[in-house]
């Protein structure tokens, strides 16, 4: 399995419009496994993907966004 990284490290900026929760809608719906990291400096617990599920999703949001 690939590395796991989180929103911001695929993005390269903080979550905007939830799309944080609109990525693990869509990991809940296609079963994708997941892991969750407590940041060191704010103690905020984020979710890690696959770079491959991350690359899906945002493929299909640039469908729905059109």
């Amino acid at each position: 399995m690939s590395e796991m990284i989180s929103l911001y490290d695929y993005t390269g900026y903080p979550d905007r419009n939830e799309r944080g929760q609109k990525v693990n809608a869509y990991a809940q719906l296609r079963k994708q496994p997941y892991e969750k990291r407590i940041l060191d400096f704010n103690g905020m617990e984020v979710f890690l993907y696959t770079k491959e599920f991350l690359d899906e999703y945002f493929k299909i949001e640039k469908i729905f966004n059109k």
